[in-house]
């Protein structure tokens, strides 16, 4: 523990176990070493050597848990002396457990509104339908005739609608977008799904440091219904969500992504907006979760075994037939009432779940093949014939090789990807251990099929220079692993059928050896980096690596702030930090050895940054504005994909039909039940701003209709008038294409007039024999010409200028019309 340990603000931010927020009973006392309890009427309590220990040795006194028990049963107590009315302070100095909670006492009407506002965060928890909620309050008035609230209880299903979202949803989405600007940085995860309106659906989520509660949060932040979900659809969608919220591009810190090359695309885009205002991306890969996943896959499909389809086959048969599945229990039963009786469903976008499908398969393999080998040939022959999914069913169960496959395949999800992949599940900031569990992860493989010594206790760099092909290092067939359950079942297959299994079992290694050294960002300086800031690391020599993290995120730390922070490493490195503050506690291990738990790193952190100077200042202000930004880095993209999830119980198939407003509503509503009531509703504190929401939402409602409305009136007004345009536009062209016939008409006979012409010739012969008659008569022939072509001109003059009128006219009515359209999109 540091010495003169000083009382904390944040320690106000906390609650207790009874959930009631310290603030309400904790108070600083007249130095900062000491506090006072308000529910219990302390004088002052020293804290100046225990810390937070003491508020928490406080609480457990017995007079204390006396005083919350009390409050519990609706005793008045008094808390210190009458404050003066203020916005969020209770103006009188008796306070029950239910006004601790409540920074306003409400008036009936808004305790009727604050039920509603529980029951519609129930509805969202729990995805319930809008309809569900039908005489839901009749059902409660049945419930508790004694209820005034219930008397006056009322949502049905409409009014459930507005209200999630009208009111709470933007609400909670308002609520997250202040917190978001009060931050410097917060990254973006994003992934898009197709929901059962068969529609693209882009989820996204935010990470950032939660000032309120002191650690790294990931929050929903917006769901963006699309068509086509190409990159450039993506960057804008994505784009114009920040913009809305009035959120600076710059803030963004990097995209938590996963590894399709459209996702790379994007992120080159959104990066080369960035670049545009001074901003840029921290760009360290996509998820490596994924890659995990990959590398199993790319082991697996290296070989003909084809594992997943023989799981997926034996699911399939059994999928959407009762009567196959009543058959296969009672064959269970008759072997072991307690083992499971349903097979799993393998899905191929998680490979290494692949492990839970092949136990299940495995530990009903008997029975299986009790089943198909047994029952259906001599009971169920018609099933049977010419049926290719028996047939490949037989010759699984009927093969020990593929038996002694699949037992291999176990092996390698439990014995080596399970716990990494479950350990990175968590929702928790693990950057800071990524490069040495990924090391570890690509050395375990390696030390599976290589000479250990050759292996050894290298990382990162170092594991990815070495050759795993070459002959001399690789372990033979008694050495190499391949886990005992599998090894024993080898003594049921011949000698030739075992070195094809080693062959094959040698082959997988290679492929996920030479999937995780192209992928694994094992060489990447800046994951490697960031391990120093886990508490073991804490030391002076660390700084190097400390400016060179600072340096990597584009224009975060000015070169001052880069100086001084070095500074403040070596003064960390100096600080004589309490144990607790990152090990929650010891537990045995199942195996007689003490296992340690420890606390989350944003935990121990939160702890070290509040550390305060002797005048009040932070002791280290740099450093916390920098590893506050680098825990918010996402190790994976579960918590998008945990989203999906979520996404399947509100997006029903029978209720494909909910609109954009509703889906962001209902997971925005979601989300903060599962921030703020740890997910459950009756846990979330309803605040004045949250009843005042609830209460305008009909109005908002009435109003969206109303805009609505006059957006339908005005796009019909709309229609009708391209109607119109485009009915004028049709005789437009008619008449265009009528003078342009006559224009045509008129070219051709003035071009096929030859009445002149022979005339002339006759004229002229005419003069060489001097004959006046004829002389007389060509000459009438030439007047006569003349005036037919003046007559033929005139028209075309006019037939020309008419037709520079319409063409005028037609320009003017295509320019009114597409003028339309463009007012139709944006009324759309």
């Amino acid at each position: 523990m540091p010495r003169d340990t000083t009382f904390n603000p944040c320690w106000l931010n906390r609650t207790d176990d009874d959930g009631i927020a310290l603030s309400k009973w904790l108070t600083n006392g007249k130095t900062t070493k000491i506090f006072k309890c308000l529910l219990c009427k302390t004088n002052d309590l020293d804290c100046s050597n225990r810390g937070w220990s003491a508020i928490e040795q406080h609480m457990k006194t017995k007079s204390h848990v006396g005083n919350i028990k009390s409050l519990k049963n609706n005793s008045t107590f008094v808390i210190g002396p009458a404050s003066t009315s203020n916005e969020g302070v209770i103006p009188t100095s008796h306070l029950r457990l239910g006004a601790l909670k409540q920074p306003l006492i409400l008036d009936f009407q808004e305790q009727v509104t604050k039920a509603e506002a529980v029951w519609a965060l129930t509805v969202a928890q729990r995805a319930f339908s809008f309809n569900s909620c039908n005489e839901i309050g009749d059902v409660f008035r049945t419930m508790f005739p004694d209820s005034k609230i219930a008397k006056e209880f009322n949502m049905q299903a409409k009014k459930v609608s507005y209200v999630l979202s009208y009111g709470l949803g933007p609400h909670f989405h308002q609520e997250l977008v202040k917190s978001l600007k009060r931050n410097d940085k917060f990254v973006l995860c994003f992934d898009e799904q197709t929901n059962n309106q068969n529609r693209k659906q882009l989820d996204l989520l935010v990470r950032y440091w939660c000032f309120d509660q002191g650690r790294v949060v990931t929050r929903y932040y917006k769901t963006i219904l699309l068509g086509h979900a190409t990159a450039i659809v993506l960057k804008n969608a994505i784009l114009d969500a920040l913009k809305t919220d009035g959120l600076d591009l710059k803030k963004l810190l990097m995209l938590g992504r996963d590894s399709p090359y459209v996702n790379l695309s994007l992120e080159n885009m959104i990066e080369a907006e960035m670049e545009k205002i001074g901003g840029g991306l921290l760009k360290i890969g996509g998820c490596h979760l994924h890659v995990v996943h990959n590398g199993f896959k790319a082991g697996l499909l290296s070989t003909d075994w084809h594992a997943q389809n023989k799981c997926i086959d034996l699911y399939v048969w059994f999928k959407r037939s009762p009567a196959r599945q009543e058959d296969l229990v009672d064959i269970i039963e008759d072997f072991n009432t307690l083992m499971e009786k349903t097979l799993l469903y393998f899905t191929s976008t998680r490979w290494v779940l692949l492990g839970k499908v092949i136990t299940r398969v495995l530990t009903l393999w008997e029975p299986l093949q009790e089943y198909f080998l047994v029952l259906l040939p001599t009971k169920e022959k018609k099933q049977i014939q010419k049926n290719d999914r028996y047939d490949r069913i037989k010759l699984s169960l009927t093969s020990y090789t593929i038996k002694i496959q699949l037992q291999f395949v176990l092996f390698l999800c439990e014995t080596i990807f399970d716990r990494f992949l479950t350990f990175f599940q968590q929702e928790a900031p693990l950057i800071h251990l990524l490069y040495v569990e990924l090391s570890a992860l690509y050395r375990e493989i390696l030390v599976q099929f290589l000479v250990p010594d050759y292996v050894g206790n290298k990382t990162g760099n170092e594991l990815l220079n070495l050759d795993f092909k070459l002959k001399e290092k690789q372990l033979n067939n008694k050495q190499i692993r391949i886990g005992e359950s599998t090894r024993k079942l080898l003594m049921n297959i011949t000698q030739k059928e075992r070195e094809d299994f080693f062959e094959d079992v040698r082959t997988i290694y290679h492929a996920i050896a030479q999937y995780f050294k192209n992928n694994l960002p094992l060489n990447c300086s800046f994951v490697r980096d960031m391990q120093i800031f886990n508490p073991s690391f804490k030391s002076a020599e660390y700084t190097h690596e400390l400016s060179r993290i600072a340096k990597a995120i584009p224009g975060f730390l000015t070169d001052t702030e880069i100086d001084h922070i070095r500074d403040e490493w070596i003064n960390y490195s100096l600080e004589n930090i309490d144990q607790k503050w990152f090990v929650e506690g010891r537990q045995d291990d199942g195996y007689g050895n003490e296992k340690i738990i420890f606390h989350r790193i944003d935990f121990f952190w939160n702890h070290v940054l509040s550390m305060k100077m002797v005048d009040g200042r932070p002791k280290f202000p740099i450093l916390g504005k920098l590893i506050k930004n680098i825990l918010i880095i996402p190790h994976g993209n579960a918590d998008i994909e945990r989203g999906f999830s979520i996404n399947e119980n509100i997006v029903t198939s029978n209720r494909s039909n909910l609109s954009n407003t509703s889906i962001n509503a209902l997971r925005s509503t979601y989300d903060g039940v599962k921030f703020l009531g740890d997910g459950s509703s009756h846990k979330v504190y309803v605040n004045k701003d949250m009843i005042k929401m609830v209460q305008s939402s009909h109005l908002l409602y009435k109003q969206d209709l109303n805009s609505r409305k006059a957006a339908v009136e005005q796009l019909e007004k709309k229609n009708e008038e391209m109607l119109q345009v485009d009915e004028a536009c049709k005789e437009i062209l008619k008449e265009e294409g009528e003078l342009l016939s006559n224009q045509k008409d008129l070219q051709q006979q003035l071009q096929a007039s030859q009445i002149i012409t022979e005339a002339t010739e006759r004229l002229q012969i005419a003069i060489k024999k001097k004959d006046n008659l004829d002389m007389d008569r060509a000459s009438i022939l030439i007047d006569g010409g003349n005036m037919r072509n003046k007559s033929i001109n005139e028209q075309l003059v006019k037939v020309t200028e008419d037709l520079i009128k319409i063409q005028k006219k037609r320009k003017d009515a295509f320019d009114q019309l597409h003028r339309l359209k463009r007012q139709k999109c944006s009324t759309n």
